[in-house]
């Protein structure tokens, strides 16, 4: 299996385990995924990985961190608008502002 595709597989795992709000168990998946990024040209899984990072840090309640990512995700063009603009707000992942 190539590193490519081992990404995939732990980004997706990461992102499974972040809906279950498993974010410890995400967070191990992450690491693993941390060292294979470096060498990824693929824009979209970059974006997805750099989304489950500032997730993470929403978790894990390191706010400044979370919404750095998500302000710097604010800015990509091949995010939806509407996804852009609840990560400006701050309430795309943030479980606790969902139930309102």
């Amino acid at each position: 299996m190539s590193d490519t595709d081992k990404l995939r597989v732990y980004i997706r795992i990461v992102r499974l385990l972040l809906e279950d709000e498993e974010s410890v168990q995400a967070e191990a998946y992450y690491n693993r995924a941390a060292l294979l990024i470096h060498s990824e040209s693929d824009r979209e899984i970059t974006l997805q990985f750099k989304l489950c990072q500032a997730r993470i840090s929403d978790y894990n309640r390191k706010f400044l961190e979370a919404a750095s990512r998500y302000h710097e995700l604010s800015y990509v063009g091949e995010i939806d608008e509407e996804e852009r603009r609840h990560m400006l707000y701050g309430i795309y992942f943030n479980p606790s502002v969902k139930q309102f």
